[in-house]
């Protein structure tokens, strides 16, 4: 079978699956409150690429090379989401978070998980992270991955926090400077 037919079968599997996936509400801190985590629809791709690019615009000028999430066109995520799908936080009527999940024949791949700076350390990328195992665990997957930088320790914690172990690390892609990628998994089944 070709890659764009396999690729083609993925993308009609998880349609299917996601059809009985609802929202959840979630409680989150500081204050307490809810949050919505829900799949995201089209029409909601101009708000999660703002989400992307203002969470990520932190590491403007500190990481090298720079983050891609910071220069991504709308165009750019919208031809990601399409190879998947993403999810929107919400609390009460405020978009706060985001994330593209892409359908592997044996992972969930996660990627540009993002809060907003002022909503961090709530427990919303917590929660996005548990709904993304309602989408693998919809799609028949008992593994999600992931990729982050060794720069980004928080980021590292919050993944370890969730289950996730390193797998591997390696030179980022796009420099020989001394930032790497370390990829993490979490198997759930």
């Amino acid at each position: 079978m070709s890659e764009d037919a396999q690729t083609g079968n993925l993308r009609e599997v998880l349609r299917s699956c996601l059809r009985g996936i609802d929202p959840v509400d979630v409680p989150i801190t500081n204050p307490l409150g809810t949050a919505t985590i829900a799949l995201a629809h089209p029409q909601q791709f101009a708000c999660m690429h703002e989400i992307t690019r203002r969470a990520f615009a932190e590491y403007d000028g500190k990481l090298n090379p720079p983050s891609p999430a910071v220069t991504i066109t709308l165009d750019e995520l919208t031809e990601q989401m399409a190879e998947g799908g993403g999810v929107i936080a919400y609390v009460g009527d405020l978009p706060v978070g985001s994330a593209l999940f892409r359908l592997r024949p044996d992972h969930l791949y996660i990627g540009r998980l993002s809060v907003l700076p002022p909503m961090r350390g709530r427990g919303i990328a917590s929660a996005i992270l548990d709904y993304m195992e309602i989408i693998a665990a919809a799609a028949g997957l008992g593994e999600m991955r992931l990729g982050t930088r060794v720069s980004m320790e928080r980021n590292i914690a919050l993944y370890e926090r969730h289950g996730y172990v390193i797998t591997s690390e390696q030179p980022h892609p796009a420099t020989a400077g001394p930032d790497k990628v370390v990829w993490m998994a979490r198997r759930f089944k």
